[in-house]
């Protein structure tokens, strides 16, 4: 009896060996379904895009770009040619070459410009820039731009303004993000982005100060633009964030007044440092340097510098 469970078992075990291998040389494409890739035949241009598919799901890029070639080559204007055209930008992109796939999807578009295809092939240019955003900043701006070119109030052209703005944001370019933010605002005015673009122009701003080591000037402004988030935006989700920097800007400008005030003590000026204290503690209540003021003022007063 025991040899017999045995021998059922083993029995088993095989035909599920089995049909796991046969299972496996199987693959699935939405365009073919399921596919036996060594069974299939190649002999007609149908036969052909299956496999060329099979390739491609394979991770087979090169070799599947070849065949889609050959199929757009001997019959050109035909459905599978614009398939396969549309395989090889996808062909590209997997592979991780955006800068082919985008001209892959541009190709289409020359072809023809009113092509049913075009929400479609924007999207899909849409994603090669967000991938080309890791590696070629300059190059997903180019792209976003040509999407935008494309279909400058189309679906997905706001979208890429605020990609452009922060490619230029990476590229620490923070005076063309600052532009490129308002481009959202001022084309785009009824999309999404826009509460987003308000808090990006002075955070651009706030950037660019740390770059020039504190330019007050810029630093005020950047004030100025989070107030107005704040005031267009009050439930907005990035409220929060907004306070804080407002609070780390407040610190900044308030330690900028108190030191001009020591400046002044310095030249024998306590007057002059008067005023500065008492603007740090009147505009900036809640930070130390408001603390520190309060103290100068009374030694001051201690001494008789001051009434």
């Amino acid at each position: 009896m025991k040899r017999q469970i045995l021998v059922f078992f083993v029995l088993v075990a095989l035909v599920l060996i089995v049909a796991k291998e046969s299972y496996a040389k199987w693959v699935w494409s939405s365009e073919t379904s399921w596919i036996n890739p060594e069974k299939l035949s190649r002999d007609t241009t149908d036969q052909k895009f299956g496999y060329a598919v099979t390739l491609l799901v394979n991770r087979e890029y090169i070799s599947a770009i070849g065949i889609f070639k050959e199929i757009i080559k001997n019959n050109p204007g035909s459905e599978l040619a614009e398939g396969s055209q549309m395989n090889i930008g996808k062909a590209y992109y997997l592979f991780g070459d955006y800068k082919s796939a985008f001209k892959a999807y541009e190709q289409m578009i020359e072809q023809d410009p009113g092509s049913r295809r075009l929400h479609e092939i924007l999207k899909k240019e849409f994603q090669v820039g967000v991938a080309q955003m890791e590696r070629d900043e300059n190059g997903a701006i180019k792209v976003f731009e040509r999407i935008i070119e494309r279909n400058p109030l189309g679906f997905i052209a706001a979208d890429s303004q605020v990609k452009i703005a922060e490619c230029y944001y990476q590229l620490r370019q923070f005076e063309e993000a600052e532009a490129s933010f308002l481009s959202v605002m001022e084309n785009y005015p009824n999309s999404e982005w826009v509460p987003y673009a308000q808090f990006r122009i002075p955070y651009c701003k706030l950037s660019n100060i740390r770059i020039q080591e504190r330019n007050y000037d810029l630093l005020s402004g950047s004030r100025d633009g989070f107030e107005i988030y704040l005031a267009n935006n009050p439930q907005g989700s990035l409220v929060d964030t907004t306070k804080e920097i407002i609070g780390e800007i407040d610190i900044a400008m308030a330690e900028r007044d108190y030191k001009v005030g020591e400046f002044y003590l310095r030249k024998k000026r306590p007057d002059a440092g008067l005023i500065y204290f008492e603007s740090v503690i009147k505009d900036y209540p809640d930070t130390e340097w408001a603390a520190r003021a309060k103290e100068k003022i009374e030694m001051l007063r201690k001494v008789g510098a001051i009434r």
